[in-house]
């Protein structure tokens, strides 16, 4: 498992909108004005490696599979998908930070990232076990979404329709 810094604009986010947790935000987002490689990675799954499709059987399986393919073929830039962190991630982009994130991209991958979770190094891990699974769980989590987004485009939006706290958009 590599973990590198990536741009929020290279990773596609859940649908989440706002984040779940504003109180969770506030906490990431004043330990990113201090220290932002204190959190630990977020995990992402290359698009090289994986894309989060449906089986394809009922019409809104293909109809949701051929939205994402076009998506991804119309925002090239694009290279990661986000399997957990939209808190962390929403918290670097506000404060100017790249992605700390960990590459999973075999199911080794994940495992090792399952293990930091169980000796403390990770917070909490709320994917499956193997790639094919968080892919199919992703596709299944996006699968009503109106569009995809980065992260970058979420955390802007969530700034321009301001249901965030104003020193945060301030920032």
């Amino acid at each position: 498992m590599k973990v590198k810094e990536i741009k929020p604009s290279e990773i596609i986010t859940t649908k989440d909108f706002p984040v779940h947790n504003t109180h969770i935000l506030k906490i990431y987002f004043k330990i990113c004005q201090k220290d932002s490689q204190i959190l630990p990675a977020t995990p992402v799954i290359p698009l090289s490696t994986g894309l989060p499709l449906l089986n394809g059987k009922t019409v809104k399986e293909k109809e949701y599979n051929k939205r994402f393919k076009e998506f991804i073929k119309h925002n090239r830039k694009i290279k990661y998908l986000m399997c957990d962190g939209s808190h962390k991630t929403t918290a670097l982009t506000l404060t100017h930070h790249k992605i700390h994130a960990a590459i999973l991209k075999t199911d080794k991958d994940v495992s090792d990232f399952q293990k930091l979770v169980e000796v403390g190094e990770i917070l909490s891990f709320a994917g499956k076990n193997t790639i094919k699974e968080i892919l199919f769980e992703k596709a299944d989590h996006l699968k009503t979404a109106k569009f995809f987004e980065t992260v970058t485009d979420k955390t802007q939006r969530m700034v321009k329709e301001k249901v965030i706290p104003s020193y945060m958009i301030k920032y």
